[in-house]
């Protein structure tokens, strides 16, 4: 959607002393608002990155400063000077339009192994029409030298199985993030729809090197 007259007003006033651009966000949808602000962190390693926490909406504060909580990016609040009107004579709002649950939010981020098999899976079975099953997962470990693997030597293939159950299945299906799903002899596996949420709120730590 277009800029509103006063978001224009701010990023010409913040040109006078730096770049502003845009970046689209749904500030109703916490794992969006983690995605962006995580990956806007990542982009930024070498630079300190300071998020406000006090404007848009209440989601969105809980996602910017949960990303917070999981990179080097600094959170901040903002008391305002004044405001449109005197909260002292009535309330800013009125009325409830609705009332939505607030989810349990993720803290601890997956690890990066997790994410690249996530990312994996979410490109097969979300983006693409296949299944996959945890062979699929180990022969992506082994081609991509993920360490879960790739730091012990040859070993067989029940060994292979138990370290992938250990370092990336187990954990993410205790978190909710992953599912097995009975396919004849073998099961596939497939990501949640929490799983979904928390890939794409995480996926810098892959995709920002």
């Amino acid at each position: 959607p277009a800029a509103t007259a006063y978001q224009r007003a701010v990023r010409e006033e913040l040109d006078d002393f730096c770049d502003a651009r845009g970046v689209p966000v749904d500030i109703h949808n916490v794992y969006d608002v983690m995605g962006v602000t995580t990956t806007i962190a990542a982009t930024h390693g070498d630079d300190q990155v300071f998020v406000n926490i006090s404007t848009g909406t209440n989601v969105a504060a809980v996602g910017a400063a949960i990303a917070c909580m999981t990179t080097a990016a600094l959170p901040y609040s903002v008391e305002p000077e004044s405001y449109a009107h005197d909260v002292d004579d009535g309330p800013r709002s009125s009325g409830v339009a609705s009332i939505d649950r607030v989810p349990d939010y993720p803290i601890e981020a997956p690890t990066r192994e997790q994410v690249h098999i996530m990312g994996y899976i979410y490109e097969q079975t979300v983006e693409n029409p296949y299944s996959l099953n945890k062979r699929s997962l180990i022969q992506r470990a082994n081609d991509y030298g993920l360490p879960f693997l790739a730091n012990y030597s040859t070993e067989s293939r029940q060994s292979e199985y138990r370290r992938l159950d250990a370092a990336i299945v187990d954990p993410l299906v205790e978190k909710g993030y992953l599912r097995l799903e009975p396919a004849g002899k073998q099961k596939n596996v497939a990501l949640t729809e929490t799983g979904i949420s928390v890939y794409r709120a995480f996926q810098h730590k892959v995709g920002v090197e």
